[in-house]
């Protein structure tokens, strides 16, 4: 969403340049056709001076020029009316697509926020987990190390009764232990 509000926002953008070199262009357009009319204006007193028995074709003539310079004039200025609030409306979408652009920034960034949070907090669970498996662990490993202790005095107690009957036993026999 985020590359289509870049790619609306680019697109906005061109258009409003497309609708300023349009503009530009119906402007000199405008300014081209006064320059024609004044020169045709110039070209039909020529023609009078000259066709005097013209001279009612002429005022025909000059009378439907005139009409359609006043025509175009008109269309031209309902065309950069119509251009004018198309910019107007262009640049609220633009403005609305900035907005909107700007609350997708946010919006990631509270995201990132937030899953980085999640992340910190499942980071010290872990780390309070190890911490306490490894306090079981050394607990469990401690117990079994004092039973193997335990065990060992016995196993060395009973070795040491059995070997003090062995040595009376040799000695009933009438035999020296220490020469075994």
């Amino acid at each position: 969403t985020q590359l289509e509000l870049e790619d609306k926002y680019k697109r906005t953008k061109d258009e409003i340049a497309a609708l300023k070199d349009h503009l530009a262009m119906r402007r000199e357009l405008t300014r081209r056709s006064k320059s024609a009319s004044s020169e045709m204006s110039k070209r039909v007193e020529e023609t009078e001076k000259e066709l005097q028995e013209h001279k009612e074709d002429q005022k025909a003539i000059n009378a439907d020029m005139t009409r359609q310079y006043k025509t175009m004039q008109t269309e031209m200025g309902l065309r950069i009316h119509q251009l004018e609030l198309e910019l107007r409306r262009t640049q609220k979408e633009l403005s609305s697509t900035q907005a909107e652009l700007k609350k997708s920034y946010e919006d990631r960034n509270s995201m990132i926020e937030e899953r980085d949070t999640e992340i910190t907090d499942l980071k010290m669970k872990i780390s309070m987990m190890e911490q306490a498996y490894e306090s079981v662990i050394r607990e469990a490993l401690d117990n079994l190390v004092r039973k193997l202790d335990d065990s060992k005095d016995k196993w060395e107690s009973r070795s040491s009764l059995i070997q003090v009957r062995n040595k009376q036993t040799l000695l009933d026999f009438g035999l020296n232990p220490l020469d075994m």
